[in-house]
């Protein structure tokens, strides 16, 4: 497997203050042609597993051809025996009338008949027990074929996913880079998330599968010569499998959780806070109230994004592992709180920081702000030392902005028809 491009976002090229896209398109690129040759590996098995099956199918039926004429043999010689049995004992019976050659043909010959007969159903025991082992070479060879080829569409899925995710990522970038609209801190953080997911991806699904790849191996060559230990070794590839695609699934939340599309803002932080808690990172209390209001894509991500920067800033610097995040809807905006009891800072000493050194160490602040600011929203962040933290994000409503359902627009447009008709 090629080895992943290791890049320390500090020595990434800068153009006019901001990295150099066409070297994350790289560090990117490498990524995902990193997890492309795996699969690639992987689709090589499934060849190499098929055209034995085919192979094995082919000789199974020459072993099942053999079989079926050695036992039309087998029975062909018992019947000859019986009939050369009857024969020695009718010439047993009147040996006067027979010369001692003849009888002694009669010997002889039934003993040549028992030999053949012998040796025929030898040569059946063995097509069987041929057969059989053929048989059962044949199903784990199947079993493995389709739990590659289970693993390969699981890797194209997700690799479809990235890609597309990082085509997004690279035009919204370049986009960034001719307009100046954002920031080169907003592109500064862009690539450490990307770095960050690089290095977990090499690190965890990637070098899984290599390691899953070698084991395949040992499991088709042990096939033929221990099937059970090739059962058990393609059932512990099982386990390991879920694993992996656990961890993958995981890294593809963090890029962006797929809830946050299909079933949106609310549900995709609860999604957050339980895994901040399932990894026993942070415990956050999570309150909602009002009824969610559909927002924008881009809107929706953007104050999922704040929210997860301020819990990371929690985890990191509040000394504490306690959070708390009310969210409120009404018909005038969506407004986020959260909290922490934590160690705080001096905001004064912060505003400072971020003026007079590019805002080395307050990056996290600076793109929740531009995030804020892209979307439409008040970003307004009190700080006490020794008091906690606090982070209040108010997004105000258009009537663009409120997605009213049709079942609403129908509603309302009853409500319309029955006044006039009150009118008239």
């Amino acid at each position: 497997m090629a080895e992943l491009k290791r890049t320390n976002p500090e020595s990434v090229p800068v153009e006019d203050g901001k990295p150099s896209v066409g070297m994350l398109n790289d560090i990117l690129k490498n990524t995902v042609n990193t997890i492309e040759n795996s699969k690639d590996k992987i689709f090589e098995i499934y060849e190499a597993a098929r055209r034995e099956v085919d192979n094995t199918r082919a000789e199974l039926e020459i072993i099942r051809q053999e079989t079926v004429a050695t036992i039309e043999r087998v029975d062909h010689l018992e019947k000859s025996e019986q009939m050369e049995k009857q024969n020695l004992v009718r010439v047993s019976s009147n040996f006067r009338d027979y010369s001692e050659e003849k009888i002694k043909e009669t010997y002889e010959a039934v003993k040549d008949i028992q030999v053949r007969l012998g040796v025929a159903r030898e040569e059946e025991r063995q097509l069987r027990r041929k057969r059989d082992d053929c048989e059962i070479r044949l199903y784990h060879m199947q079993k493995t074929i389709i739990g590659a080829e289970q693993l390969a569409m699981r890797i194209s899925s997700v690799l479809g996913y990235l890609s597309s995710q990082i085509s997004d990522v690279v035009a919204q970038m370049e986009k960034a880079a001719n307009n100046r609209f954002l920031s080169a801190v907003i592109i500064k953080a862009q690539e450490d998330e990307r770095y960050r997911v690089s290095r977990e991806i090499h690190d965890g699904p990637a070098q899984d599968v290599a390691n899953l790849l070698f084991q395949a191996s040992i499991c088709e060559r042990l096939i033929p010569i221990d099937p059970e230990e090739a059962r058990a070794g393609i059932q512990e590839l099982r386990r390991q499998l879920k694993g992996c695609l656990s961890d993958i699934r995981q890294i593809i939340f963090d890029m962006r959780p797929m809830s946050l599309d299909d079933l949106g803002l609310v549900v995709a932080v609860r999604q957050l806070v339980s895994k901040l808690d399932e990894r026993q990172t942070l415990k956050a209390d999570f309150t909602v109230e009002g009824t969610e209001v559909p927002l924008p894509s881009h809107v929706n991500t953007g104050i999922f994004r704040i929210i997860q920067e301020a819990l990371n800033n929690v985890d990191r610097h509040s000394g504490q592992k306690v959070a708390q995040i009310r969210m409120l809807f009404t018909a005038a905006a969506v407004s986020v709180l959260i909290e922490d009891q934590g160690t705080g800072f001096d905001m004064a000493v912060a505003e400072e920081g971020m003026k007079n050194t590019n805002g080395e160490g307050f990056f996290g602040i600076m793109g929740m702000r531009e995030r804020a600011k892209i979307i439409g929203a008040q970003l307004n962040i009190a700080s006490t030392p020794g008091r906690g933290t606090r982070v209040h994000l108010r997004l105000p409503l258009k009537m663009e902005d409120k997605g009213t359902s049709s079942l609403a627009k129908a509603r309302e447009a009853k409500a319309g028809r029955e006044a006039a008709a009150v009118n008239s």
